[in-house]
């Protein structure tokens, strides 16, 4: 009996040894399947470096395509995103992120036949009644470096211009409370990010008209933190399931 419950320990450490080993791929092939299902647009992912030990992501070369109609290219890509949680309240429903650094993101802002493409993308999306979120997030340093905002317009102005915007820092995010919800996470982020877009539009010479591009930004985001911490929220409730049996 006790050289079976050995092998069996064996065998159990063999195989966390593999899925640990493979969770990088595993997580990559998640984003590059259900990021396209979610959002209507290709996405794809040059690698993902996860260690759930120390609390470190680390995802490289993120590509979100454009809707259909703008055209190739991608509507929004990030050379690299890093982040460092405490791995304590991973499996928690307040999630607790040391920092965020997020480096030269490039937003793709197009505007064709009277709409933008993040117009486009959430009328492909669309509305989904979803529960409010069990879980909360603080952040307590989000630094943004090189963020670079492409504009193009077709119609009675044509614009078609890169504006680069300077780095800037976001902090104590629901570190005041027991935290903030993802949505409530996304209007805090975008009510820093958008009044430089606004000013680099501005400086650029850009028409009232042009500044509608970003509309549909704030929205985008907060959707796409939800169901972020969705997939969090249903892999910590798999994680327990698995641990009970």
């Amino acid at each position: 009996m006790k050289k079976l419950l050995l092998v069996l320990l064996g065998v159990v450490v063999i195989v966390a040894g593999v899925a640990y080993t493979q969770i990088d791929s595993i997580v990559k092939v998640g984003v590059e399947t259900g990021g396209p299902k979610a959002l209507k647009v290709p996405v794809k992912v040059g690698s993902v470096s996860l260690s759930p030990f120390s609390g470190k992501v680390q995802v490289k070369e993120l590509e979100i395509g454009q809707p259909e109609g703008f055209g190739e290219g991608n509507i929004a890509s990030v050379a690299s995103f890093d982040m460092k949680l405490e791995p304590s309240t991973l499996m928690s429903d307040h999630i607790i992120i040391d920092t965020i650094v997020i480096d030269t993101p490039m937003l793709d802002a197009r505007r064709m036949g009277g709409i933008s493409n993040f117009e486009k993308l959430q009328q492909a999306i669309g509305t989904r009644d979803t529960a409010p979120s069990e879980i909360t997030l603080t952040i307590k340093n989000m630094l943004v470096k090189a963020p670079t905002v492409a504009v193009k317009n077709e119609g009675t102005i044509d614009v078609d211009q890169t504006i680069k915007l300077a780095d800037f820092t976001i902090t104590d995010l629901g570190t005041d409370e027991k935290g903030l919800s993802p949505p409530e996470i996304a209007r805090h982020v975008m009510e820093v990010l958008q009044p430089q877009i606004a000013q680099a539009l501005i400086k650029a010479g850009a028409s009232d008209k042009i500044k509608d591009l970003t509309k549909g930004a704030e929205g985008k985001l907060e959707q796409g933190l939800t169901g972020l911490v969705d997939k969090l929220k249903k892999k910590k409730t798999d994680n327990k399931d698995d641990g009970g049996n």
